[in-house]
């Protein structure tokens, strides 16, 4: 043969040779094409399965569960980063709203400051609490009023104390203990002016003072006003027009001096407690200090324990 018929025939002799390796190559193929595909599963997952055998479809099956899983696992991630930006986002608006509502619910639970009126600064016709007999009475001479009646008292145990001491000394007769007790407790400067009473006659208006004993000094602990002018009598057009006009003009007069009462309901002045408060109905007013009467109260208990107190027993 010619040099040019080998070159040809070289190449066609090879792969004559090669032909049997190939074909008996072909069947045990099948599994390391699964695995082949297996990568090809990344880009198309739906594809691989199909139409494979069933040795081949195990491998392929177990690849797609370990993508999914490994698919899962990566979600999660995503997820709870979503999630972790959502519930940042709901937690700063929840606590936006807890603020606003605690803010809301402070402003409506805290408790505004009472204003509450200074009821011993208050005056009735001049007349002032712990004023003593001769303020009051040259106070209410300013305003037209004059002294219509008077009363004069001892404490109790000072009474009981001298009436013992009268009837042991012989004094018989209501009459004459009493006056016993009387001279005796002026020496002593128990007796004192209890109530005192002023009329204004042209304006209809009585005013009743009382005064605490002289343990405190008589000084003025309560004062009460009443008027006539209110209570108009009779019936009839003509009176009830009258009777409203002189009603509405008190009520009035009693803005104006001491503004609105702390306590509507009762119509009071006051701090509350034992200081001291105003009491205002229709043609009335009361003003007292409770605290005063209190103070004379144990200063007469006091004294009376000093009497308690004297060597009566010599065993």
């Amino acid at each position: 043969m010619s040099l040019y018929n080998i070159r040809y025939l070289a190449p066609i002799a090879i792969l004559i040779g090669l032909f049997p390796l190939i074909s008996t190559a072909e069947e045990p193929a099948a599994e390391p094409t699964a695995e082949i595909m297996e990568p090809e599963i990344d880009h198309e997952i739906l594809e691989a399965p199909i139409e494979q055998k069933s040795g081949s479809s195990k491998i392929i099956s177990s690849s797609l569960t370990e993508y999914v899983q490994e698919n899962n696992k990566n979600a999660p991630s995503e997820n709870s980063a979503n999630k972790g930006e959502n519930g940042t986002w709901i937690t700063n608006l929840a606590n936006k709203v807890a603020e606003k509502s605690s803010e809301t619910f402070g402003a409506q639970t805290t408790i505004a400051p009472v204003h509450r009126s200074n009821a011993s600064v208050f005056d009735i016709s001049g007349v002032m609490l712990r004023m003593n007999r001769q303020q009051a009475a040259e106070a209410l001479s300013k305003r037209g009023y004059r002294k219509t009646a008077e009363n004069l008292d001892i404490p109790n145990f000072i009474r009981w104390r001298y009436e013992e001491i009268c009837r042991n000394e012989g004094v018989v007769g209501y009459e004459r203990i009493q006056s016993c007790i009387i001279t005796m407790s002026k020496k002593k400067n128990y007796q004192y002016t209890q109530k005192e009473s002023y009329t204004n006659f042209q304006t209809k208006e009585s005013i009743d003072i009382f005064y605490t004993s002289n343990f405190t000094g008589n000084k003025v602990y309560r004062i009460m006003y009443n008027t006539e002018a209110a209570n108009i009598k009779g019936s009839g057009p003509k009176a009830d027009y009258l009777r409203n006009i002189k009603i509405f003009d008190f009520w009035k007069k009693i803005s104006q001096k001491y503004g609105t009462p702390d306590n509507k309901e009762r119509v009071t002045w006051g701090l509350g407690e034992n200081k001291p408060v105003l009491q205002a109905a229709t043609g009335q007013l009361m003003l007292s200090d409770p605290m005063l009467l209190q103070l004379d109260y144990m200063r007469m208990s006091r004294e009376d324990q000093k009497f308690m107190n004297t060597a009566v027993y010599t065993f």
